[in-house]
């Protein structure tokens, strides 16, 4: 906003704070919308778009207040109703989600967002024959909304029907041919439905298009056993999670996520007996923030670290961090020797294989006595058995024994590893190791 903001109009101050907020200039626009919200205090576009403005932000009941203030001054603007709704899902109520979504298509039957976002909402809240049948009748209606077709083949791939989400993948693929998510799925449905060479020729057939782009590199790796990495890239890590952010709590919840619940678990029966409020605490690989409401107990300070800016923002909404950088976990943990009384990682070393380098770094920041918990995937022991495996889907999985071996090799003590069950995919359990170790106490710290 080049202009002195006592030259514009209320409309023209809007749309500059409007242009800022899209462009990222996050100051400018909070600037904006404060002065907007004084000289405007009751004009709905300035409410909503507040709303959003602070929701996105992290304040969650403050864009809920504003967006139902907008609603209560002009209740017959479909995107307030459809803006509130996504703030009601990132608040967890999902009753008022989806009463906020419906009036969106009541007052609008061309709203077709509001229409995508509450199939994705009866997804989440297991009602998954309504949900189908949201996305079907908008399909029908808009045939090349692409975000729709990719959201019903992984409803589809869900319920492990593996054939109608490969079909809907390629419905899509033909008018949009280069969609990253549905070519996606439809590499993921053609593999889990045993079709390896379909989903081979699909991965190179992108490669061969956009050959610097990480995902078909990766997956090719894994179905072939070719090249494969010790850990999946930082590109590739960005690409999968990239524009998933704001669903990502979502479709956990539709996978029965148990990871971060696992390792609360744990942390009870680790810290009976710690005072309350007493520990540092690293969560490598924090994502959304799931595992900030589990270690909160004992948390006198709780850093965040993770890869991706978007989950990073999410985190950050839940207002339980102290500090949440972006960064590669293990460069960050090399960075902070001797620094925490406990280190967390849930879902996050699935796509890592070699652990070697991870487990060097976690005792590396950990003081004595200090705990470290973290989830892997997990495969048999089994005479022949690799340390690590890739599969088609991208991740690693690990032999019990390597996990046990490269924590002892690196100087931790009272390892520990419990088989559990980390989420459905496909219909079928997701097999873990729920792991702790102990740096032991009087170590010294490794520089």
């Amino acid at each position: 906003m080049n202009t002195s903001a006592a030259d514009l109009s209320i409309p023209e101050l809007l749309q500059a704070t409007m242009q800022a907020h899209i462009a990222g200039n996050l100051d400018v626009a909070a600037k904006g919308y404060r002065l907007l919200q004084g000289l405007a205090p009751d004009h709905p576009d300035v409410l909503h778009l507040s709303g959003v403005f602070e929701s996105q932000s992290g304040s969650r009941e403050r864009g809920h207040e504003l967006i139902s203030r907008a609603i209560a001054i002009d209740g017959k603007q479909a995107m307030f109703h459809n803006n509130l709704g996504l703030v009601c899902v990132r608040m967890g109520r999902l009753e008022e989600a989806e009463r906020c979504y419906r009036r969106a298509i009541e007052l609008d039957p061309d709203r077709f967002d509001a229409f995508s976002n509450l199939g994705v909402l009866l997804g989440q809240l297991d009602r998954l024959e309504d949900a189908e049948q949201e996305f079907l009748r908008l399909l029908e209606r808009v045939p090349r909304f692409a975000d729709a077709r990719q959201n019903l083949a992984g409803l589809y791939l869900r319920q492990g029907r593996f054939s109608e989400a490969i079909e809907q993948c390629a419905k899509g693929l033909v008018t949009d041919p280069r969609n990253p998510l549905l070519r996606r799925v439809l590499g993921r449905a053609y593999a889990d439905a045993g079709l390896i060479d379909q989903s081979l020729e699909l991965y190179r057939k992108w490669q061969k298009e956009e050959p610097d782009h990480p995902e078909p590199r990766h997956h090719i790796a894994a179905i072939t056993g070719e090249n494969v990495p010790d850990r999946a890239s930082d590109d590739y890590v960005l690409a999968t999670f990239r524009n998933f952010a704001e669903t990502f709590d979502a479709k956990l919840a539709q996978l029965g996520y148990r990871a971060p619940a696992l390792v609360g678990e744990s942390l009870v029966e680790l810290l009976a007996e710690t005072p309350p409020k007493s520990l540092r605490v690293i969560d490598a690989g924090c994502g959304t923030g799931l595992c900030a409401e589990q270690v909160a107990p004992w948390t006198r300070n709780l850093v965040g670290v993770d890869l991706s800016r978007q989950m990073l923002d999410r985190a950050a909404a839940r207002e339980a961090y102290d500090e949440l950088v972006e960064a590669e976990l293990v460069a960050f943990l090399q960075t902070r020797p001797a620094c925490c009384d406990l280190l967390i990682s849930a879902d996050t070393l699935c796509y890592f294989g070699r652990l070697d380098e991870f487990a060097a770094a976690a005792r590396r920041s950990m003081l004595a006595g200090a705990w470290l918990v973290f989830t892997v995937e997990a495969h048999d022991d089994g005479e022949g058995q690799p340390d690590y495996r890739i599969y088609h889907h991208g991740r690693y999985s690990h032999r019990h024994g390597y996990v046990y071996e490269v924590l002892a090799g690196n100087g931790f003590g009272d390892i520990s590893l419990r088989e559990v069950v980390l989420r459905q995919e496909g219909g079928k359990p997701v097999r873990g190791w729920l792991t702790r170790a102990r740096v032991p106490q009087g170590a010294e710290g490794h520089e």
